[in-house]
């Protein structure tokens, strides 16, 4: 790990793999865990203040839900919209290795363009865990359009460090979009976990959910009914896939309790 990157809490290889054996759901998830929290502090160092971090990745280490991911997300912030260089990057990526502990090797950008940058296979490698696969995506596509929140991650693998995490009706108001644009059934679980938090305001949530379907052409009653079919839909398959990824979530039948009352006047 380079300079810029956050001080462990851990001392060798053979208590780094204690640790990681006893992070709840296995191996494979503890070894996708480690690699982000690492990744998202060599990022946030290496490009102080440009990336405001959110999704799945934030809502486990920013909110405390268990919550499993494969992916640190952010969009570009100070100055917003505007290309990384796609080596740099991919450098940084690099320098989060630790000695002999692990490394990171990024393939080839699938995407590097206007609208985002993503590594989606960085290799991961070390001496005390099984080979895998994570990936890194940066959004230029548009602006964060609330204040980002500064919050302290590392636990238990680092020191706390700060990164900057989208607000909680920010991301609600992206997964509204998501939910009208795939099918993933965390999308619905996430949204359901962030109206329910009190501190998400609906008001909020209606004014970003505003301003991020402004990047979507169909018209509101379209929206509405994609949306709402997707979500039928999605309870074919929710409770297979979603304990597994997210095992503090509520149920599909919880989780529509949530959204599908508010669905209406959330989405403009």
């Amino acid at each position: 790990m380079s300079v810029h990157g956050p001080n462990r809490l851990w001392g060798g290889v053979y208590e780094l793999a204690e640790m990681l054996e006893g992070m709840p759901g296995g191996m494979v998830f503890a070894v996708r865990d480690f690699a982000l929290v690492t990744l998202a502090g060599e990022l946030s160092a290496r490009f102080p203040g440009q990336l405001v971090f959110k999704g799945g990745f934030v809502l486990r280490h920013a909110h405390g839900h268990l919550r499993f991911s494969k992916d640190v997300d952010a969009t570009r912030h100070a100055p917003p919209s505007h290309k990384l260089e796609a080596a740099e990057v991919a450098q940084a990526i690099r320098d989060a290795s630790i000695q002999n502990f692990v490394q990171f090797v990024p393939g080839e950008p699938a995407t590097d363009s206007a609208r985002s940058l993503d590594f989606d296979k960085v290799h991961v490698s070390g001496d005390v865990f099984p080979y895998s696969n994570v990936q890194v995506e940066v959004s230029y596509r548009e602006a964060v359009v609330g204040t980002p929140i500064p919050v302290h991650i590392g636990h238990p693998f680092y020191q706390p460090f700060k990164i900057l995490t989208m607000e909680t009706a920010e991301m609600a108001a992206e997964k509204l979009r998501a939910l009208a644009q795939r099918l993933r059934e965390t999308d619905l679980a996430d949204l359901a976990v962030l109206l329910r938090d009190e501190t998400t305001d609906d008001d909020a949530v209606a004014s970003f959910t505003k301003a991020k379907f402004e990047l979507v052409k169909q018209g509101r009653a379209n929206r509405i009914d994609r949306i709402e079919r997707n979500l039928r839909e999605l309870g074919e398959t929710y409770d297979d896939v979603v304990p597994q990824l997210f095992p503090d979530a509520p149920s599909y039948r919880e989780s529509m309790d949530i959204v599908w009352p508010r669905i209406k006047a959330l989405v403009p």
